[in-house]
């Protein structure tokens, strides 16, 4: 097939386009031409460089009559209003790329979430939602403009929402934000309990999934989360990272209240401490299971990989990182009051 890629060079993106490569699928990258794709040298791979607000390029582009386009690059709802617009009649399937924030800014939802909970009412404005609010309200938008022009003969839409997406090239380094404090040897500050329940997905499993998704009309028409099968509180998920690396560093477990007055729990304005969710947060994904049989590497199969390419390829610190010093003074400050609280009481 003739596949326009919206993006194509990101995290996500690129895996997918390599994937569709490998399937023998001609593929166009449509981006800015500032970051090479790692399947650069691919002779099915061509490239429109222009930016995506740039409308007589899009509309160059749609003229091409790709079979699908995939966009990764949408972030608000005037861009996916161009996209409904310029491929209207133009492209045999869309597939957009959203995320589970859509549920995430709802002031209420019903663990698993399902599909249908996309439109729940929003939840007060919260800056620190560790799903991103902002993020998630323009995505519902963009969802919105896509739903409203979606027509099964003139512009089929299909909606991916994923979690947490983990793996090499991530980047969010957010998985390398606990490797390398557990490999500093010191103590790991866990905001609140650290019990809070919710999802990752490795990008391999993820890429498959955008692959598959064209590969059945029964998709067409459909949001779907995709997951992967374990469930992880963010004591789990250091259970394991901590058993892979053959490390055991003290945990201590501030109260979530003193947790947020530390200027460290912020960083550029967004939430600093990964896979500290503040609820239960598991998605369903019955529906992608069904519809394409999707499966989901086991967490101990993927990360290694992932942790080898933090260490040995990955260059610089994680987020955060030059306030590690700050964290573990904050540590000990807080096991000392601790401990004399305690001795007091006995």
């Amino acid at each position: 097939m003739k596949i326009l890629v919206i993006g194509g060079t990101g995290f996500i993106s690129s895996y997918v386009v390599e994937m569709l490569l490998n399937e023998g699928h001609e593929v166009t990258i449509f981006n800015r031409g500032k970051t090479e794709n790692r399947s650069a040298q691919n002779n099915n791979l061509k490239f429109i460089n222009a930016d995506r607000h740039n409308k007589s390029k899009m509309i160059e582009a749609a003229s091409y009559n790709f079979d699908v386009v995939y966009d990764f690059a949408a972030f608000t709802e005037d861009e996916s209003a161009l996209m409904a617009e310029v491929f209207y009649g133009k492209t045999k399937r869309f597939i957009h790329t959203s995320t589970v924030s859509v549920y995430m800014v709802s002031k209420e939802f019903q663990c698993p979430i399902t599909e249908d909970q996309d439109k729940g009412c929003l939840m007060e404005f919260w800056g620190r939602n560790p799903f991103g609010m902002q993020y998630g309200i323009d995505k519902r938008k963009c969802e919105d403009v896509l739903w409203n022009a979606h027509n099964n003969n003139n512009f089929p839409v299909t909606i991916i929402r994923p979690p947490y997406v983990c793996g090499p090239h991530d980047p969010a380094i957010r998985d390398y934000f606990w490797i390398q404090r557990i490999l500093d040897g010191n103590p790991l500050l866990i905001p609140g309990s650290g019990d809070y329940a919710s999802h990752h997905v490795y990008v391999n499993d993820l890429a498959k999934a955008f692959v598959d998704i064209i590969k059945t009309e029964k998709t067409i028409g459909q949001a779907y989360n995709v997951a992967a099968e374990e469930i992880f509180s963010l004591n789990d998920y250091l259970d394991s990272l901590c058993k892979l690396l053959n490390k055991n560093p003290e945990r201590i477990n501030i109260d979530i209240e003193v947790f947020e007055k530390l200027p460290y729990s912020i960083i550029n304005g967004g939430h600093a401490f990964p896979f500290n969710t503040y609820t239960t947060a598991i998605f369903s994904t019955e529906k992608i299971k069904k519809d394409i049989n999707f499966t989901s590497t086991p967490f101990n199969e993927w990360m290694p990989s992932t942790i080898d390419w933090y260490i040995n390829e990955f260059k610089g610190d994680s987020v955060g990182y030059n306030f590690r010093k700050d964290e573990v003074e904050f540590i000990n400050k807080w096991k000392t009051k601790f401990s004399q609280f305690k001795t007091g009481i006995i």
